[in-house]
């Protein structure tokens, strides 16, 4: 797995949590698994083409999605709802963006597809099994997990 591809992700999700919520975030330990592990409730799916084919998935506990939702509409939920959902959807976003830009600018060429999210007791399962870096980050919300599993095309 090449670290070239894989920091952008996990510099941009620090950068992006700790910029947008204004709250200490911590990097945990790092594991390496044969596939992607998600275990907390609310996951969304960002497909990865280009250079590389692959996906990077964001998990948490619905507590904390709600409480990110919250902040980043300035409004009270209560629950896992359909602004919830598109909240966490749109904090993907701009992480894989950011991400995107700083692999971009070095040469590659990454796409990504739009967010999927799924939410409760979701079966993930896939076709291509890839290596996937885990990096589970600590907040005052909760914690907020990334799996990247890329690999190059070609």
């Amino acid at each position: 797995m090449r670290l070239d591809y894989i920091n952008p992700f996990v510099d941009a999700t620090h950068s992006i949590l700790k910029d947008m919520f204004n709250i200490p975030v911590h990097k945990g330990k790092l594991s390496l698994r044969g596939e992607p592990v998600v275990t907390k409730g609310v996951v969304v799916v960002i497909g990865l083409t280009g250079d590389v084919e692959g996906s990077v998935l964001f998990d948490m506990q619905p507590e904390a999605a709600v409480k990110m939702a919250c902040v980043m509409n300035n409004k009270k939920f209560d629950s896992i709802q359909h602004m919830v959902i598109d909240s966490i959807a749109e904090l993907a976003n701009m992480i894989m963006g950011k991400a995107l830009t700083i692999l971009n600018d070095k040469g590659f060429d990454f796409k990504l597809t739009p967010p999927m999210v799924f939410t409760g007791n979701a079966v993930m399962s896939g076709a291509v099994h890839l290596e996937t870096l885990i990096v589970p980050f600590t907040t005052d919300y909760g914690e907020f997990i990334i799996n990247v599993a890329v690999r190059p095309t070609g």
